[in-house]
């Protein structure tokens, strides 16, 4: 994040945020006011939200070289799946999607290329990533 950007943050409105995303390739985001609090410096902090939330963006658009559980939930997450529907959809088990979200189990070659063509479906649809939650009228 440029330091000319922080410089000028006021607690209250939405932050420009710049991720790297690595093989040169960078994502930029307006984080929203409510996402952010001032720190004792008065520098933006982000809350809970904006870290999912850019957890889910780097799910979605960096090209890791191997599946971590943090990368399983975030792109569950990201495209709205529940950890059955996401098992279902590879032809696991439930089960099996929950072991590789606590790190007890790694994805097969076969699961690990499924949750790329995942990613790639959801990059292509235009994921809205979201953190509010919407009530019904």
């Amino acid at each position: 994040m440029p330091n000319a950007t922080l410089k000028h943050w006021k607690p209250g409105t939405d932050l420009p945020y710049v991720m790297t995303l690595g093989d040169q390739a960078m994502l930029a985001i307006s984080l929203p006011a409510a996402w952010l609090k001032a720190d004792r410096a008065g520098r933006p902090l982000l809350l809970p939200p904006a870290v999912r939330a850019l957890d889910r963006l780097r799910a979605l658009f960096a090209n890791q070289r191997q599946i971590t559980p943090g990368f399983v939930v975030s792109l569950r997450e990201a495209t709205g799946l529940t950890q059955e529907q996401l098992a279902r959809r590879l032809g696991v088990s439930k089960m099996t999607v929950s072991r590789w979200e606590c790190g007890r189990m790694r994805p097969s070659l076969s699961a690990a290329a499924a949750l790329r063509r995942l990613q790639r479906k959801a990059r292509q649809s235009g994921v809205v990533i979201n953190e509010e939650k919407r009530t019904a009228a």
